[in-house]
């Protein structure tokens, strides 16, 4: 009985052991290995193009956020760590921690989001390129990685957030602040999340090495740039892209997805094709789980 007991105890385990991956849209989504589930860059709530007016104010709509937490099967959140702070990567980030759990992680501008959200100061952590936070199994280390122009030399919400931002607020009051890139490291495996759709000169992730590339597409330079400089300079195995649903619009319960305006998916298909043939593309789904 006890030789029984010890293999169904083995077993179990193991079946924890697989990393699952879901996409919410944007670059929202969770990593979880069954016992422990960060959330990366949360915004459900939707935004139109409207509320770009100066006098437009935005908030989280929390029967959004319940609704893809509800549907994606998400009941609890250990971590919650956000790239950037423009609001359609860390609007819902403060309801979400309320209301699920965990800590925000992020740059000074993602963490006075958080403040102005009602946040205390230990639900808070200010984070730093080089360092590293370890939550369960999981390790999560940071790069500095600014974020890219969104037209010719133009970033729209520039600059910093130095002072907690308190909800309703203007899209523009989200302000970029830091810009970051994460490796993941797991017993299971690494996870590369490539922030931006570039790859510079001055490369921090150039040395990066990684089984999964989570990487932004949006606003890309070249696709042959971020498949020679990231996808085989990091030598991953998968690559699943991230930020090419349109955000603009709201988001289909039907289980389709709206492209944003100018990607060119099927270019970026067929880079991948040809430079890149025995890397595994993986287009995800709202809610899909995803083994990697």
């Amino acid at each position: 009985m006890t030789k029984y007991l010890l293999l169904l105890l083995f077993f179990s385990s193991s079946a924890f052991a697989s990393l699952s991956f879901k996409w919410l849209g944007i670059t929202t989504f969770t990593l979880s290995d069954g016992k422990t589930t960060i959330l990366f860059d949360p915004s459900l709530t939707y935004v139109s193009v409207l509320d770009f007016l100066p006098w437009k104010k935005i908030q989280t709509d929390p029967s959004e956020v319940d609704y893809w937490f509800n549907r994606c099967g998400i009941k609890k959140i250990d971590g919650v760590f956000v790239n950037h702070a423009h609001y359609d990567h860390v609007i819902d980030a403060p309801y979400v921690i309320k209301k699920y759990g965990g800590k925000l992680y992020g740059s000074s501008s993602t963490v006075n989001v958080g403040l102005g959200g009602g946040l205390l100061r230990s639900q808070t952590e200010i984070v730093r390129p080089g360092t590293t936070v370890k939550l369960g199994d999981f390790s999560v280390e940071f790069f500095n990685t600014p974020h890219s122009p969104h037209f010719w030399d133009v970033m729209l919400a520039d600059g910093h957030i130095t002072a907690p931002l308190i909800p309703p607020a203007n899209v523009m009051d989200y302000r970029v602040g830091d810009s970051l890139s994460f490796l993941i490291k797991h017993p299971d495996g690494s996870i590369l999340y490539q922030a931006i759709g570039r790859v510079e000169a001055q490369d921090p992730l150039k040395n990066v090495k990684a089984k999964v590339l989570l990487l932004t597409v949006a606003n890309r330079r070249s696709s042959d740039e971020l498949i020679k400089g990231r996808v085989l300079g990091a030598q991953v195995s998968q690559v699943i892209p991230l930020h090419h649903d349109n955000f603009l619009l709201e988001k289909p319960r039907d289980g389709s997805i709206n492209i944003l305006w100018g990607q060119k998916l099927d270019e970026f298909k067929s880079s991948m094709k040809l430079a890149a043939p025995k890397v595994q593309l993986t287009w995800p789904k709202y809610c899909e789980e995803i083994k990697i």
